[in-house]
């Protein structure tokens, strides 16, 4: 039975439909180094769970989430802390020069999330000026292992591009992508592989870097929404598991309303339609379909489950970007479709001295963080999804130009 997981990530029986795209990267990773895309809900730390869950090869993985971590002495020390956790892998970094046995003891103990952020506080403050030759002592032990190693450094563009906005740390995110490079083709890494995620695309931070050629030796693979009969075939799981009755003109209208079948929609429309059948005990119709769509997808109730889509355009974009993207989003909610050229005229709108060039790359941004989507036939930008659009379009359509 599959259990309805609205959110947070998904394990064992509740991992549906990604089968083929797990056996994909896996394959991958034997080879080399993979570069795994998905906007935020898409089910990329799914994956990652389902890889270390269920290894289909000899390989140990280091799970590293550095969505808050913002600078290189603090992934050398998560990095030690998830290894000195790992009871094969333990024994190849016991005794490095710069990791205490103190501060070793108290990694492999179960210790209190305070007392361990102390701990690794204070190791990040003793290698913040030798992270480099800290880390290289570190991958030298590992390239004795016996198995290959994995690192799957999850929100891995989130970081750097932290990094990059900061002043005091913007060279080192230039440095830190070199080392990890030199690291990654160097003679002793033939053992270690990089998955590196994010729901954020990665190539607009290297670009604003200037640092785009930092992960060419990585293959790129991309975390679509589900083909529409997986969908179904999901949808009708979650019902059965449910044990709610759902008509296959129901089914149809869920898939309808929502358009793109991105996993997590499906599972969002579907919590609220079974609320709404277990609170008022009414059949589920297509015309009832439509109205909680309307009335709680869209309406302030699952308001927070897609805020971030809005929210991250002003973290992770510069405010003159920010600011015709907003734009540019606005009007495409409105009228649904749009040419380049009225997107550039937008753009112009609000940005001084518009650049083409700095356009072509914010929309290429917007395409990569899921945004938006160019038809190459009508030669037309529209948004990716039809729910975001209609959403952007219930909470942000009229909003005046700020």
């Amino acid at each position: 039975m599959i259990t309805n997981r609205v959110g947070p990530p998904v394990r064992g029986d509740d991992f549906f439909g990604r089968e083929a795209f797990v056996k994909l990267v896996s394959d991958k990773l034997k080879a080399g180094h993979v570069l795994l895309a998905a906007p935020r809900r898409f089910g990329k730390t799914s994956v990652m769970y389902r890889l270390m869950d269920d290894p289909q090869w000899d390989y140990r993985i280091v799970h590293a989430d550095l969505e808050h971590l913002t600078d290189p002495a603090s992934l050398i020390t998560e990095l030690a802390e998830k290894l000195a956790k790992d009871s094969k892998l333990a024994k190849f970094i016991s005794g490095l020069r710069w990791l205490s046995q103190e501060t070793w003891a108290r990694f492999r103990e179960t210790i209190e999330e305070v007392e361990l952020f102390e701990v690794k506080i204070k190791l990040k403050e003793k290698i913040r000026e030798s992270w480099q030759e800290s880390g290289e002592e570190l991958f030298k032990r590992l390239a004795a292992a016996d198995t290959t190693v994995v690192f799957f450094l999850d929100e891995f563009p989130m970081m750097i591009g932290r990094m990059a906005q900061s002043e005091k740390h913007r060279e080192d995110a230039k440095l830190l992508l070199h080392w990890l490079r030199a690291l990654r083709v160097g003679p002793d890494s033939t053992g270690v592989r990089f998955l590196i995620a994010g729901s954020i695309g990665i190539g607009r931070v290297l670009n604003e870097l200037g640092e785009i050629k930092a992960i060419n030796d990585f293959e790129s693979l991309k975390l679509d929404p589900f083909p529409p009969k997986i969908a179904a075939n999901f949808l009708d799981l979650l019902a059965e598991s449910a044990k709610i009755p759902l008509t296959s003109p129901s089914k149809r209208k869920i898939l309808e309303v929502i358009g793109t079948p991105v996993p997590y929609f499906v599972q969002i429309i579907f919590s609220e339609v079974s609320k709404a059948y277990l609170l008022d005990g009414e059949a589920i119709t297509p015309k009832k379909v439509e109205t909680i769509y309307h009335s709680k997808v869209l309406g302030v109730d699952c308001k927070t489950y897609f805020d971030h889509y809005y929210g991250r355009l002003r973290d992770y974009y510069q405010p003159h970007e920010e600011k015709a993207a907003k734009r540019i989003l606005r009007e495409l909610a409105v009228v649904g479709a749009m040419t380049r050229d009225a997107c550039f005229q937008f753009y112009k709108s609000e940005v001084a001295k518009a650049e083409s060039e700095a356009f072509n790359l914010l929309m290429t941004d917007l395409e990569n963080d899921y945004y938006v989507s160019f038809d190459g036939e009508s030669r037309q930008y529209r948004f990716s999804c039809k729910l975001l659009r209609d959403w952007w379009l219930r909470h942000y359509g009229m909003e005046i130009s700020n």
